[in-house]
């Protein structure tokens, strides 16, 4: 009687873990999808930050263009060189998500081998006692 409730205990214990596992599964692929798209955001303010870099450089010539018009662009530079401040601190923003976002996935991973060990020593506990109950109700003794 004994041994059938030790069982069902292990059995109930085998089950909660491989549970444990599967959810740790689902968060570790949840927070990889998070480091894919922070390195996705990542890479769209570098982008950004380029191609604003090279409307610079089309103001920067314009600027030479003559006297009369060279003040407006000089402004107008001024104008877009302010908005690259903006730029950086998203991109700086972005990065610091990613990094988040890795450290999440290292977190996700270590958690997941942790709740994969208790399921293994669970179920191999388990038969071990299945083994044994066999052993004892063996008819050929």
């Amino acid at each position: 009687m004994k041994d059938a409730a030790q069982l069902r205990v292990w059995d109930m214990l085998a089950r909660v873990r491989q549970l444990r596992v599967e959810r740790g599964r689902r968060q570790l692929n949840e927070a990889r999808l998070r480091v894919r798209r922070a390195q996705e955001e990542t890479a769209s303010q570098r982008n950004a930050i380029a191609e604003h870099d090279a409307r610079r450089h089309g103001i920067l010539s314009a600027c030479s263009s003559g006297e009369r018009d060279a003040a407006l662009w000089r402004v107008a530079l001024q104008r877009h060189d302010a908005g690259r401040s903006g730029l950086v601190s998203a991109l700086a923003v972005a990065h610091r998500n990613e990094e988040t976002a890795r450290a999440q996935v290292m977190s996700a991973l270590q958690a997941l081998q942790r709740e994969t060990l208790g399921r293994d020593d669970a179920t191999s506990r388990l038969r071990r006692l299945v083994a044994a109950h066999q052993d004892d109700s063996d008819p050929d003794d």
